[in-house]
């Protein structure tokens, strides 16, 4: 199974928006940068919100090591989604597209989004459901997965 830390991909996928920048021809926009940073400011503040929370509720926040889960956290940004950090993250790949939009650049929230949810949240979920049972699985029925 695959193990790549969600951040790590996300480095990966703004890297190569930045090169293949370089490389294909940019589409222009109007306001194509103001988008591109209020959809990064954006996603930094989901990102953020729901990191400190984990930290307040002394639980891991490390995606890979999500074993280590020791409460289910269902309250603030999470009444609205269970994967906010996903969101956030998924918001500044969005916004790097937009910023070297470009053919390439299309595709990365794309992969982004089909990655996370077969190699990290399916596994996520399941643990979940086993750790927590009844508990996950209404937490899950009434919210859903990205927003």
């Amino acid at each position: 199974m695959l193990k790549i830390p969600p951040p790590l991909l996300v480095l990966i996928l703004v890297i190569s928006n930045y090169f293949s920048s370089k490389k294909i021809d940019l589409i222009l926009l109007p306001y194509q940068k103001l988008i591109s940073f209020i959809l990064l400011f954006i996603g930094v503040l989901i990102l953020i919100k729901p990191i400190l929370k984990f930290i307040k509720s002394k639980t891991t926040i490390d995606p890979i090591k999500f074993k280590k889960v020791n409460k289910l956290i269902t309250t603030g940004i999470y009444k609205y989604s269970r994967n906010p950090m996903y969101l956030g993250l998924l918001l500044i790949v969005i916004s790097t597209t937009i910023f070297y939009l470009n053919i390439f650049s299309i595709t990365t929230p794309i992969l982004f989004y089909f990655w996370i949810n077969k190699f990290q949240i399916k596994r996520e979920e399941i643990f979940l459901t086993e750790k927590f049972g009844k508990e996950y699985l209404l937490y899950k029925a009434k919210t859903r997965r990205w927003i």
